[in-house]
């Protein structure tokens, strides 16, 4: 099918039913990258493969400069026309780097990111993507894939004996390409901007996938990546190049599947802590289930409060709250009433309600669990801070 965005009309394929999942490509490539991937999910899913702009089976009416920016809003306008509710994005190389654009411009449209083989500033690449334009300029695109790429391509020694048929695949799809459209891509990958100095702002659970032998995106970018979202996991898959659709697809489904389902035992330990900015961040805040699990009406976490450590007065209007007291003491403020806390004490919060805790031994953090009734995000709980004097809402 076809959906028409701004001058141009965008290639989408679907496959299945259930809950949706956005499949974007990368440089030179088009939506046929995600095949054996499609071709790995079980049932439950709704899979939508993208061609961006400039690449694949989408078509332009009139060539403009493609950009990151560009490239997201297309994202974001082919999700609106297919009235898609939160979808998962799941990109590879710049097409992960494009759905991490759009979920920093539109939080609320995202559910959750799955970032495969890329890193937050594409800019990075800017030699190898210039040297490639340029190449390609002087010598066309059939000269430079037949000698510069294939001298280099993007898969693993590894990948490469287990499946040699990978080479012509990708070979074939790079040929498909107009010289001057893949020169253009290359040049918005080169200027692209920066993410990573934003990537404490990503609302959603992400899953980052890293080929350990990526020698495109290097791992340790990937590694970095997943270290700066707040609610990141990682998978490394060993013997793996750039091209993990590709080389790893039933691996790739495997990491993908188990991060949407939540179907593996989750510690509060190995759960990112909070960003260190906003009302949160003196504190250890670990969000252990919520949207980024697959949950839809709860959210529970772990929090640590040191000595005389609190938080602003704020109430939640869409959710109830309970919380537990593991160890430490602390005073939890509920309305009117003042509450002295410790290990095994529970407190149920009503929604609307203000409150707060603060750590009160100095031996000990008070560590607390938390859980939402009703919402699986603070952003669908609702957070209305107050000011520290103000018992109603």
């Amino acid at each position: 099918m076809k959906v028409v965005v701004d001058g141009a009309e965008l290639h989408v394929e679907e496959a299945g039913e259930g809950r949706p999942v956005v499949l974007v490509h990368g440089l030179g490539l088009s939506g046929a990258l995600w095949n054996r991937v499609r071709d790995s999910f079980s049932s439950g899913y709704r899979l939508i493969l993208l061609d961006l702009r400039g690449a694949g089976r989408s078509r332009e009416l009139e060539r403009t400069e493609l950009s990151l920016a560009g490239w997201a809003d297309d994202l974001r306008a082919v999700v609106r026309e297919l009235e898609l509710d939160r979808p998962v994005l799941v990109g590879a190389s710049l097409g992960a780097t494009v759905a991490l654009k759009y979920a920093l411009e539109q939080p609320g449209d995202v559910g959750a990111l799955v970032l495969i083989g890329t890193e937050a500033n594409l800019s990075n690449l800017a030699p190898r993507m210039l040297a490639a334009a340029e190449r390609i300029e002087r010598d066309g695109l059939q000269t430079w894939v037949d000698e510069a790429w294939a001298e280099n391509p993007p898969f693993s020694p590894a990948s490469l004996r287990r499946d040699p048929s990978i080479l012509d695949e990708y070979r074939a799809w790079l040929l498909e390409n107009d010289a001057v459209d893949y020169v253009r891509q290359c040049r918005a990958i080169a200027s692209a901007e920066s993410l990573a100095d934003r990537l404490g702002d990503v609302a959603q659970s992400a899953l980052v996938v890293v080929g350990a032998d990526d020698n495109r995106t290097l791992p340790e970018h990937g590694r970095a990546l997943a270290e700066s979202i707040p609610r990141a996991r990682l998978v490394e898959l060993p013997g793996v190049g750039h091209t993990i659709p590709l080389e790893a697809p039933a691996e790739a489904v495997r990491a993908i599947t188990e991060f949407l389902s939540g179907a593996h035992v989750l510690r509060a330990d190995t759960t990112p802590r909070n960003p260190r900015e906003g009302p949160f961040g003196h504190l250890d805040v670990r969000w252990v289930v919520g949207a980024h699990t697959g949950a839809s009406l709860i959210a529970f976490g772990q929090s640590t409060y040191p000595f005389q450590a609190t938080h602003e007065n704020h109430y939640h209007p869409n959710a109830e709250e309970v919380v537990m007291v593991l160890g430490g003491r602390g005073t939890q403020i509920v309305g009117s009433e003042r509450l002295d806390m410790r290990a095994g004490d529970i407190c149920f919060i009503p929604r609307n309600t203000p409150h707060r805790i603060t750590g009160t031994s100095e031996e000990e953090d008070l560590v607390i669990l938390w859980a939402f009734g009703g919402a699986a995000s603070i952003e669908e709980a609702g957070y209305v801070s107050l000011p520290d004097d103000k018992e109603e809402a």
